[in-house]
């Protein structure tokens, strides 16, 4: 994982994520060699001197505690002064937007504002490694857009290198500058955000990341031996006759409400696609309109995974 990086580890359940998490924290022991950060070898230090944060999925706050005296838990272990730990403690109390929170039990926060103390807790020792298990899995839609928002500005603020389990793909795209898709405990595919999705390296990597038009890629003009997919939003609308283009008949039109989703079955008999168009493009069509269909064969992705039609 790059420096500074906010690394998504996107998996199913039981696919290994937590366990993951927990052999780089130290909660599991690793063999030594197995896990390096930097130039150290993880394997034979204990979880207090591995300089890695870890909040669990429940982020486990200390209820008699207030919320100033949570986020400075972890910097008594720490050669500070009293003055230095205040200072760390303010810092990161107006950084999360909870500064009007720092007297108040830990036990008598929300779900959102107790997240925010948690993950601000593990950032106070100025860890070499933040590690979050699902930080936004308890949160209604509202709550977790806000504490995206808000670990996004902390983020760039501090630049703390992190690995964010999660197997919502959304939050990949919203936070993530790289990320990784880990199935059955393998790590199949590591990369930018945009080149993991829009070019997954496996048909299976492509069905847990909700990819559409996963086919024979004779559907798309490719080898008839092999799977292909296109992405709907590299497919378009095009004047019927349009050299290049394929006809086809509408069949269904849903509204996602951020987008339409067209799926139109070309008239030669191939495989229904989908495709997705804003409002106004979509406004004029109806089932059983006849189309035309466009796309540049370099967004079709093709796997060497053979094909029997």
């Amino acid at each position: 994982i790059p420096a500074h990086a906010w690394f998504m580890l996107l998996g199913p359940s039981g696919s290994g994520k937590t366990t993951f998490l927990r052999l780089l924290a130290g909660v599991i022991p690793a063999p030594s060699g197995a896990i390096r950060l930097g130039d150290r070898d993880l394997g034979p230090l204990p979880p207090e001197a591995r300089r890695v944060a870890y909040v669990s999925q429940h982020g486990d706050l200390f209820p008699h505690l207030t919320v100033a005296e949570n986020i400075a838990f972890g910097l008594h272990f720490k050669p500070l002064s009293r003055s230095a730990r205040a200072d760390q403690v303010h810092r990161l109390l107006h950084l999360f937007g909870i500064a009007h929170l720092a007297s108040r039990r830990a036990a008598n926060v929300s779900g959102g504002e107790g997240r925010r103390v948690a993950i601000a807790r593990a950032l106070a020792p100025e860890p070499a490694l933040l590690l979050l298990d699902e930080p936004f899995g308890m949160l209604d839609p509202n709550g977790r857009t806000e504490l995206q928002d808000c670990l996004a500005g902390v983020h760039r603020e501090l630049g703390t290198t992190t690995l964010h389990v999660t197997h919502d793909r959304e939050e990949a795209w919203t936070l993530g500058t790289r990320c990784g898709v880990l199935l059955d405990g393998q790590l199949v595919q590591e990369g930018t955000v945009e080149r993991v999705f829009r070019r997954p390296a496996s048909r299976a990597a492509a069905r847990f990341l909700g990819a559409l038009n996963i086919l024979p890629a004779s559907a798309f003009g490719g080898p008839a031996d092999r799977w292909g997919m296109l992405r709907p939003e590299h497919i378009s609308l095009a004047p019927i006759g349009k050299p290049g283009t394929v006809p086809a008949v509408i069949t269904a039109i849903r509204d996602r409400g951020n987008l339409v989703e067209i799926e139109a079955r070309p008239e030669s008999g191939a495989p229904a696609l989908r495709l997705h168009a804003d409002w106004q493009q979509a406004r004029p069509y109806q089932p059983g309109a006849r189309i035309a269909l466009h796309w540049n064969p370099e967004h079709v992705v093709v796997w060497e995974e053979p094909c029997h039609e």
